[in-house]
């Protein structure tokens, strides 16, 4: 069993060595040319599928606008139809304060028919 040492200096070269004496280091190490090569890999593949992600991310971003949109609308629909319901009904109207409940139950009102005290 052979008691060789494999490099660990590739993180030292590309976090602080110029490019040219990364790469000069790279061709002369062969442990460092594979971590390399791995991490080329690897890179490579993350820049295929960062446009698959962002159109993902898009997607998902586009339902919740088109989601709070639709609630929004229905919201604002009710609201007014809730509203203009209330105001086009005539039970909250009094044409006089002889209609009034109160003026039933034998209590002094004013000419709106509301409580007069």
């Amino acid at each position: 069993m052979e008691n060789e040492k494999k490099c660990d200096k590739y993180e030292a070269f590309f976090t602080f060595q110029d490019e040219e004496a990364f790469n000069r280091h790279i061709e002369n190490c062969p442990d460092c040319k594979r971590e390399h090569e791995k991490y080329l890999k690897v890179s490579t593949l993350v820049k295929e599928v960062a446009p698959v992600y962002l159109a993902r991310q898009k997607e998902h971003k586009n339902s919740l606008l088109k989601k709070a949109a639709c609630f929004i609308v229905i919201l604002t629909g009710f609201i007014g139809f809730t509203g203009y319901k209330m105001y086009n009904d005539n039970s909250f109207q009094i044409s006089s304060a002889e209609e009034s409940y109160i003026y039933s139950m034998g209590l002094p009102t004013d000419d709106y028919g509301f409580l007069e005290l």
